[in-house]
């Protein structure tokens, strides 16, 4: 009974414990690195300064001690981190160096600074880059590098050669006038004179562009040389075309330049163009050298509309020339009817006295009623209703012309069944459209019938 006894109570001293997790205790445990590769359990911490590396065969974490014969400065696959511990590239990096130790090759890789500073190959990164399909040649990437990009020395030859070939507006204007001078003179190949001076003529349009070129050009000559003869005598439409968009390019919104060319009596020669030409180009660029002229020139406008400029005008919208060529012609007339009413509004007549007082006597109302600009307006309206249906673009600067000029043209433009019905029709077909910008016109359209047909005006006849 007494032995009993004693079992039982060294049974109770012997039982099993409670104890932590497993997993709890191997994180506690502390690991042991070597200078051999030990695998890190799962979830243990290790000491900061050890070589970890990934074991791709197992895909286990390993780490031992650092050799005190590693230098990792120069080692470029190894990196250190901000808490101190270094870790490395370690995958392909130590299959490859394992694979070297085998064939006897030195331990550590080959690094960046060989002999005479010249690039080695660092083997396992050739491996690498050969599995992705790239072939990597320092030595050959160097003699690119080399042929494609020039040394300092070289650039600044290049730069102080280009410095003395470059050249100011002013000094190509001068050469570009003489040149087409003396090709005029002394070419006789027909061809090539006509080639060499539209090249120079495209040229001089380029430049004229900027203001004070445009002055230049006129005080070396160019004027002289290259705008009156070439407008006067050259038989060539080409030629003309150009030397006209010279002129209109200069002219624009710079009086020193209209100034000077209005005194050549170059707007008598455009007004000739205007009237004699059939060419839709000719045409359209007579009309933009001579608008460039006149707008805001009140002089040059009473002295060139009063004579020829206002017949020339009207007879472009009689001829037999595209649309498109009449509704410029239409908004020449229309614009220089506006510029007046604006400068001699009150405001505008207190800002600049004396241009009012030119516009005062500018009776260009009057002289496109002479010329029959009404009745050739009625005419063209009625005669293009189709056209007109089409071309919204070219309708619209149409009815602002007319708006503009009904103050003296309503008395026979109100009297005219077929010019209303014409009206009525644009604008009932425009206001139908979906279009925006067609039901803008409708709108404009509208305006101008209310004002023109006060009367009342039955339904159906829309």
């Amino acid at each position: 009974m007494k032995l009993y006894t004693l079992l039982i109570v060294l049974g109770l001293f012997t039982s099993p414990v409670w104890t932590k997790d497993s997993n709890e205790v191997k994180k506690n445990q502390t690991f042991v690195a070597t200078h051999e590769w030990q695998e890190i359990p799962e979830g243990q911490g290790i000491p900061q300064g050890l070589h970890v590396r990934i074991n791709l065969q197992t895909g286990k974490k390993e780490a031992k001690l650092l050799d005190e014969t590693d230098d990792s400065s120069n080692d470029p696959l190894k990196v250190m981190h901000k808490d101190g511990a270094l870790s490395v590239l370690p995958d392909d990096y130590d299959m490859v160096k394992e694979e070297e130790d085998e064939e006897g090759d030195s331990e550590a890789p080959e690094d960046y600074n060989g002999e005479n500073g010249q690039p080695k190959k660092v083997k396992h990164l050739d491996e690498a880059l050969k599995r992705i399909g790239i072939d990597y040649n320092p030595e050959e990437k160097l003699q690119n590098i080399k042929r494609e990009f020039r040394s300092y020395e070289e650039l600044k030859k290049t730069f102080e050669g280009m410095r003395k070939a470059f050249k100011s507006d002013g000094e190509i204007i001068v050469q570009l006038i003489e040149e087409f001078h003396n090709i005029t003179k002394d070419s006789k190949d027909m061809e090539v004179r006509i080639k060499t001076q539209t090249q120079i003529l495209e040229s001089f349009n380029y430049l004229m562009s900027q203001y004070d070129n445009a002055q230049l050009f006129v005080e070396q000559g160019g004027l002289d040389q290259v705008i009156l003869p070439t407008l006067v005598n050259q038989t060539h439409v080409g030629l003309k075309v150009e030397v006209m968009r010279v002129l209109g390019a200069m002219c624009q919104n710079n009086p020193k330049v209209q100034i000077k060319v209005y005194e050549r009596n170059v707007g008598s020669h455009l007004t000739q163009i205007l009237m004699s030409s059939t060419r839709t180009e000719e045409l359209s660029t007579a009309l933009y050298a001579f608008s460039s002229l006149l707008r805001k020139f009140p002089h040059a406008q009473q002295r060139i509309l009063s004579t020829s400029g206002t017949q020339a005008l009207v007879s472009v919208l009689g001829k037999e020339a595209e649309l498109k060529i009449k509704a410029k012609a239409v908004t020449i007339i229309s614009d220089i009817i506006v510029e007046k009413e604006l400068v001699l509004s009150k405001s505008s007549a207190d800002d600049d006295p004396l241009a009012a007082a030119q516009y005062a006597e500018l009776s260009f109302p009057e002289w496109l009623e002479a010329n029959s600009y009404c009745e050739t307006m009625d005419g063209l309206v009625t005669t293009n209703l189709y056209e007109f249906l089409e071309a919204p673009d070219i309708l619209e600067y149409f009815t602002n012309a007319l708006e503009n000029t009904k103050s003296f043209c309503s008395p026979l433009w109100s009297q005219s069944p077929q010019f209303r019905h014409v009206l009525l029709t644009l604008r009932n077909r425009y206001s139908q459209s979906e279009d925006e910008y067609r039901l803008d016109i409708s709108k404009l359209l509208k305006i101008l019938i209310d004002k023109l047909y006060p009367e009342s005006i039955r339904h159906d006849e829309f």
